[in-house]
């Protein structure tokens, strides 16, 4: 069901402010706190290098990948990287199945500083040079919906899609 939201918005507008949004995405996952992740390409290495030390940290962290980004070599080198750093990475599809994309490219973030991005930017390096669109925001309705979303799709993964996986055992709050 929809519903509305109300924030103060920083918008960015692909490629004039794509180094602006970049820098700006980046210096969040500096922000501590549970950082859930919906991203169909994720292949930035700084971004793989900065959500590795936040584990390492202590940050609790969630990826859910889709799969027809994480299945060519190189992308698959770098999801490996995040499951054996011990980070939760759950690679999947929409709930529609395995014919269908999850497309939604977000985080949100509830640590001292909350936040959330949305946008039609991938997490790639060409990502930031391509006509695309993001936002930066903070909504409790909507960080709400995206956790609730995601934790739907992790689950939907884990039971239907297991050959997909790139951890050994399902991250926690998946039942199996």
């Amino acid at each position: 069901m929809p519903y509305p939201i109300v924030s103060e918005v920083t918008c960015y507008c692909l490629p004039e402010e794509g180094m602006a949004a970049a820098r700006e995405f980046l210096s969040h996952l500096h922000d501590p706190g549970e950082t859930w992740i919906i991203a169909s390409v994720i292949g930035i290495t700084p971004l793989i290098i900065e959500l590795i030390a936040a584990h390492r940290k202590g940050v609790p962290l969630h990826l859910y990948l889709d799969q027809s980004h994480t299945s060519g070599k190189a992308d698959r080198v770098q999801v490996n990287r995040l499951a054996d750093a011990g980070v939760d990475v759950t690679v999947g599809t929409s709930l529609v199945g395995t014919g269908t994309l999850s497309h939604t490219k977000g985080v949100v973030v509830n640590g001292a500083v909350r936040w959330c991005w949305a946008g039609s930017v991938n997490f790639s390096e060409s990502g930031w040079h391509a006509v695309d669109m993001a936002m930066v925001f903070y909504s409790p309705q909507w960080y709400e919906r995206f956790v609730e979303e995601f934790r739907e799709l992790r689950q939907y993964a884990w039971d239907h899609q297991g050959r997909l996986q790139v951890m050994k055992q399902p991250p926690a709050g998946v039942v199996v």
